[in-house]
C-alpha cells in the first residue's frame, strides 16, 4: 500500500511539474516584429511590469493610411531593454520576442484575443531602430 501512495504521488507531482513547464516556461515560439512603437508604460497594481504597443502597418501604409494596421501589444522583463525601449516612441523598432503559451503576473500582462496568436509575449533585445517616414 505504501507504494502504491508513493508512486502515485510521484506521478501527480511529475504531472504538474510537466504541465507548469509546458504551459508557462516553455516558448510556444521567437521571432521578429517591426512597426512604429506608439505606447509603452509601467503599470499594474502589485507586480509593475513594462506593456508596450506596436502599430504594424498593412497595406495601407503606402498611401498614409494605417486602414490595415495590426496591433502588437507585449511585456518586457528586462530593465535594459525597457530603458531603450522608452527611447524609441514614434519610430520605426524592430524587436524580438518570445512567446508563451500561457502568462506568468510577474512576466507581464496576458493580452487574451488582442494579438493574432493568444499567448504572452515577451520581448527581450531591441534590434533596429528608425525614424518613421513623415506623410
Amino acid at each position: 500500500m505504501r507504494k502504491l501512495i508513493f508512486f502515485s504521488i510521484v506521478i501527480v507531482l511529475l504531472s504538474v511539474t510537466g504541465y507548469m513547464y509546458w504551459y508557462y516556461y516553455n516558448p510556444y515560439s521567437d521571432g521578429y516584429r517591426e512597426g512604429i512603437l506608439q505606447k509603452f508604460s509601467r503599470k499594474g497594481n502589485v507586480l509593475k511590469t513594462y506593456e508596450g504597443e506596436m502599430v504594424m502597418l498593412g497595406f495601407g501604409a503606402r498611401n498614409a493610411s494605417i486602414v490595415n494596421a495590426n496591433y502588437f501589444y507585449f511585456s518586457v522583463d528586462e530593465n535594459v531593454t525597457a530603458d531603450s525601449l522608452q527611447m524609441c516612441l514614434g519610430k520605426i523598432v524592430k524587436v524580438h520576442y518570445v512567446q508563451y503559451r500561457r502568462g506568468l503576473p510577474w512576466r507581464g500582462e496576458n493580452y487574451g484575443m488582442s494579438n493574432a496568436d493568444k499567448g504572452q509575449y515577451i520581448v527581450d533585445k531591441v534590434a533596429e531602430v528608425r525614424d518613421a517616414p513623415l506623410y
